[in-house]
């Protein structure tokens, strides 16, 4: 009798310690990482607070000067960032329209054109951007990839891969052209592709 309470005695000591062991390492697990790991709700509010308070103002500002491009850029940003995509897209038109030089108001513009698949008028307010401000490179590219994924103009996308890369951009923008590069380049070599040449040109 007495040996068998003692391996019943072992037997629930050994779980015990088991459960012990589990607990300590799970706690000490979300210790380390769990909580850190989490958004935090109030860090969220306090964040989506301060930018309703900033649209607020900025929303003043136009108010008063309804021709306040800097304002309308800025605010446009705001209003993509929390994806209120047709404000921003009117706040942009408008920019352009008082001042068409603004380079940051055209590719902004012509990223919401592109999104929605109008992609001639993107590739106008993206060149209408690099020539306002030609070290702002990655009009090039976006137009590039427009001509070879939209257009099926790959010469074209190819020359303007190639004058970006020339202007020394960022290096994750590089290796987006040169993939794209290779991707082209590849599509080319394939038996029974057409000269993109021939494919006709954009509007």
């Amino acid at each position: 009798m007495s040996v068998s309470v003692s391996r019943r005695e072992v037997a629930v000591l050994g779980f015990f310690w088991v459960m012990v062991v589990s607990i300590a390492v799970m706690t000490l697990v979300n210790l380390v990482g769990g909580p850190a790991a989490k958004p935090q709700p109030q860090a969220q509010a306090t964040n989506a607070a301060g930018t309703e308070a900033r649209i607020v103002q900025l929303e003043a500002r136009l108010k008063v000067d309804p021709e306040d491009v800097e304002t309308m850029v800025t605010l446009g940003d705001i209003y993509m960032d929390t994806r209120r995509a047709m404000e921003a897209f009117r706040l942009f038109q408008r920019a352009v329209e008082l001042e068409p030089g603004h380079a940051h108001a055209q590719n902004d513009l012509a990223g919401l054109y592109q999104q929605i698949g109008q992609y001639d008028k993107a590739l106008e307010s993206y060149r209408r951007a690099y020539e306002s401000q030609p070290e702002h490179s990655a009009s090039l590219l976006n137009m590039a990839l427009i001509y070879s994924r939209h257009k099926g103009e790959d010469a074209k996308a190819l020359e303007l891969l190639r004058k970006f890369l020339a202007g020394n951009p960022e290096a994750q923008l590089i290796a987006t052209a040169e993939r794209e590069i290779a991707r082209i380049e590849q599509g080319m070599r394939e038996p029974g592709n057409v000269s993109s040449n021939a494919q006709g040109t954009s509007h």
